[in-house]
C-alpha cells in the first residue's frame, strides 16, 4: 500500500512539475518572440509587418516557437496526471473533468500545428531574404509566407474555439474536489472564469467586428496569461501532493 501511495504521489508530482515548467517556457517564449511584447512589438493583424519582423530575428523566432511547442507538450503531460481523479459516486464531475482534459489536449494539439505553421513562415522568409534568391522568387516566397500566416491565424481561431470549453470544464471539476476555499480552488475557479471570458471574447470577435480586433486580441492575450497563472498554481498544488489532486482523495 505504501509503495502504491508513493507511486501515485510521484506521478502527480511529476505532472505538477510538468505544468510549472510548461508555464515558465511559454512565458519566456511569449516575451522573447519577435513582434511580441519585448522584441519589436507589432500589430499581429498587420501580416506583412509581422512576417518581416520574424525574418529579421529568424533564429530567435525558431527557438521561441520551439519552446512554445515543448510547453504545450508539458501542459498535456501535466493534465494527463489529473485524468485518474475520481469524484464521489453519482457525481457528474468525473466525466466532466475527463472531457475537459480531452478538449484541452485537443486544443493544445491544434496550437502545436499552428506553431508548425509559424516555423514554416520563418523558413519561407529566410528563403526570400537569401542573397542567392532572385527578386521574383523572393516575392513568391513572401507571398507564400503571408498566405501561411493567414492559415496560422485560422488555426489559432480553432484553438480559441476549443480552449474555453476545456478550461472551464477542468476548472469546474477540480474546484468541486475542495471542501474549503484556498488558492488552489481559486485557481480552479479562475480556469472557469477565463474559459467563459474566452468564449464571450471569441463570439464578440465573430459577430461584432466593429468593436476592434486589436482590443479583442489584447483581451484574449490577457485571459491566456491569467489562465497560465492558474495552471501554474494547480501545478504547484500537484507537486506539493495536495490530496485533492491525488486519485481517490477528493475532499468533497
Amino acid at each position: 500500500m505504501a509503495t502504491a501511495n508513493m507511486s501515485r504521489l510521484g506521478g502527480t508530482r511529476g505532472a505538477g512539475l510538468s505544468l510549472m515548467t510548461g508555464w515558465a517556457l511559454a512565458l519566456v517564449a511569449s516575451l522573447l518572440f519577435p513582434g511580441g511584447l519585448l522584441i519589436v512589438p507589432v500589430d499581429g493583424t498587420d501580416f506583412a509587418r509581422a512576417i518581416n519582423v520574424m525574418a529579421d530575428y529568424a533564429s530567435l523566432a525558431h527557438v521561441t516557437t520551439f519552446l512554445v511547442i515543448v510547453a504545450m507538450l508539458l501542459h498535456g503531460y501535466g493534465f494527463l496526471g489529473l485524468f485518474r481523479l475520481h469524484h464521489r459516486e453519482g457525481s457528474l464531475m468525473s466525466p466532466v473533468l475527463r472531457f475537459g482534459i480531452i478538449a484541452s489536449l485537443f486544443g493544445w494539439a491544434i496550437f502545436i500545428v499552428g506553431m508548425g505553421k509559424r516555423h514554416m513562415i520563418v523558413h519561407l522568409m529566410q528563403r526570400a531574404m537569401d542573397s542567392g534568391t532572385s527578386p521574383e522568387m523572393a516575392a513568391e516566397f513572401e507571398t507564400l509566407a503571408i498566405a501561411t500566416y493567414a492559415d496560422m491565424a485560422g488555426i489559432m481561431l480553432a484553438f480559441l474555439t476549443i480552449f474555453p470549453f476545456g478550461s472551464a470544464l477542468v476548472g469546474l471539476a477540480l474546484a468541486a474536489r475542495f471542501s474549503g476555499m484556498n488558492v488552489y480552488r481559486l485557481a480552479s475557479y479562475g480556469l472557469v472564469v477565463i474559459g467563459v471570458g474566452g468564449l464571450v471574447n471569441f463570439l464578440v470577435v465573430q459577430h461584432a467586428p466593429a468593436v476592434g480586433i486589436t482590443l479583442l486580441l489584447q483581451i484574449n492575450n490577457m485571459l491566456l496569461l491569467i489562465g497560465g497563472v492558474c495552471l501554474l498554481l494547480i501545478g504547484v498544488g500537484m507537486y506539493r501532493g495536495r490530496s485533492e489532486f491525488l486519485p481517490g482523495e477528493a475532499s468533497s
